[in-house]
C-alpha cells in the first residue's frame, strides 16, 4: 500500500516550511551602461523540500524487471517557493526554480509538471513506466485533495516548462500569461529521482531567479533579478531501502 507520505506530496494545499527569504537585485537605474551597481527589487521565499521513498510496489511490474532494479532506489521530491510582493507598476514576467543534486550518481527520471500551457499539460516521457506510476499516484493524491473542498483554478496558473541541463541539474521555469501576471503564490513541483540503493540521503542546492518588468526612464523594461546569496543547501533523509 502506498504510504501517506508519498500521497501527501501531491497535496496542492500542503503548507511548506520556509527555509530562507532571499532578496533579489536588479541593475540600478543609470544612464551609464558601464555602471554595475544593483538595487533590491522583489524577493523569494525558499521552502524546505520534502521527500518520500518509493517502494517496489509503487512501481509497475515492467519497470521492476529492469536489469539494475535491485541496485537502485527511487524517491519523489517536492520543491516549492513563493515570490515576494513587488512595488506598484512592477510585475514578475518569469521565475526559474533551479535545483542541483550533489551526487553524480543521482539521476532525475521525471519532472512534474513537465509542460503546462493555457490549454494543455504534457507528461514527462523520459521514462514511460516511471511516468505512468507517478501519474497513478497523482490521481490518488488528487482525490485526497478534492475531499478538502478546494477547487484549482487553471486559468490562474502560469505557463510552466520543466528544464533539465544534466543528470542532476534541473528545474522549472514559470512564465506569466498574457494578461495574467505571475502572482506571489506558492509554486510547487515534483521530481522523480533514481539513486543507488546504498544512498540513505539526498543532498543538493536550490535557488530562484526572476525577470521583473519595471518602469525605467518612461519605458517598461525587463530586468534580470538575481539573489546576492549562494544557492540554499538541503539534506533529505531517505532511510534504508526496503
Amino acid at each position: 500500500m502506498t504510504s501517506d507520505k508519498v500521497l501527501g506530496l501531491f497535496d496542492e494545499y500542503l503548507e511548506p516550511t520556509v527555509l530562507a527569504h532571499y532578496l533579489l537585485y536588479v541593475p540600478a537605474p543609470s544612464r551609464d551602461s558601464g555602471d554595475m551597481a544593483r538595487t533590491r527589487l522583489g524577493g523569494v521565499f525558499l521552502h524546505e523540500p520534502t521527500a518520500a521513498a518509493l517502494l517496489p510496489s509503487d512501481l509497475p511490474v515492467l519497470y521492476r524487471r529492469h536489469p539494475d532494479f535491485g541496485r537502485l532506489r527511487y524517491a519523489l521530491v517536492r520543491f516549492s517557493f513563493m515570490l515576494d510582493r513587488l512595488p506598484a507598476r512592477h510585475a514578475y514576467q518569469s521565475a526559474t526554480l533551479a535545483v542541483t543534486l550533489d551526487s553524480p550518481r543521482a539521476v532525475v527520471r521525471l519532472q512534474r509538471p513537465a509542460w503546462v500551457t493555457p490549454d494543455t499539460e504534457s507528461t514527462d516521457t523520459v521514462t514511460t513506466e516511471f511516468s505512468a506510476a507517478v501519474n497513478s499516484l497523482a490521481k490518488v493524491g488528487a482525490r485526497r485533495t478534492r475531499v478538502k473542498g478546494f477547487t484549482e483554478h487553471g486559468s490562474q496558473l502560469p505557463i510552466i516548462t520543466a528544464e533539465k541541463r544534466d543528470r542532476g541539474d534541473f528545474g522549472w521555469r514559470y512564465e506569466a500569461r498574457d494578461g495574467v501576471p505571475l502572482l506571489p503564490r506558492i509554486q510547487h513541483a515534483l521530481a522523480g529521482i533514481e539513486l543507488p540503493r546504498d544512498h540513505v540521503e539526498l543532498t543538493g542546492r536550490i535557488s530562484v531567479h526572476a525577470v521583473i518588468e519595471a518602469p525605467r526612464w518612461g519605458v517598461r523594461t525587463s530586468l534580470r533579478a538575481m539573489p546576492a546569496t549562494e544557492p540554499l543547501a538541503f539534506r533529505l533523509g531517505l532511510g534504508r531501502a526496503g
